[in-house]
């Protein structure tokens, strides 16, 4: 299971970096950068945060494959509470970015990580 877990995050977080390409940044820009477009297709057509899906479960596998228990609990409960508050924030500035596209791109997509829409 660990090993299904490491390489589907891995392999879900790398599709998320090519399929993006330059519009992949680290910080939630608050400013729609001139040349900014909303990826919409590859993994991306499934999963609107794909990059925080793929490291979600990749950390989890990592403790799995460690046989860590208390560290699984950790890492899901930490990495849990980061994207839900990270989400949502990155969500309402894409928002304003594209009113049009995002709210019907948004509704066609999945997160990914369990209990977090």
């Amino acid at each position: 299971l660990g090993v299904v877990l490491v390489a589907g995050g891995q392999a879900v977080r790398l599709a998320a970096l090519a399929t993006c390409g330059e519009h992949f940044a680290h910080r939630v820009a608050t400013q729609k950068p001139q040349h900014h477009r909303l990826v919409t297709t590859g993994v991306y057509s499934v999963l609107r945060h794909p990059s925080y899906c793929g490291w979600f479960w990749w950390s989890l596998g990592t403790q799995v494959l460690l046989a860590n228990p208390v560290c699984f609990a950790l890492y899901a409960l930490l990495s849990w509470r980061f994207f839900r508050d990270r989400i949502p924030f990155e969500e309402a500035t894409l928002g304003a970015f594209y009113p049009r596209e995002y709210p019907s791109y948004r509704a066609r997509t999945h997160v990914g990580i369990p209990f977090i829409s």
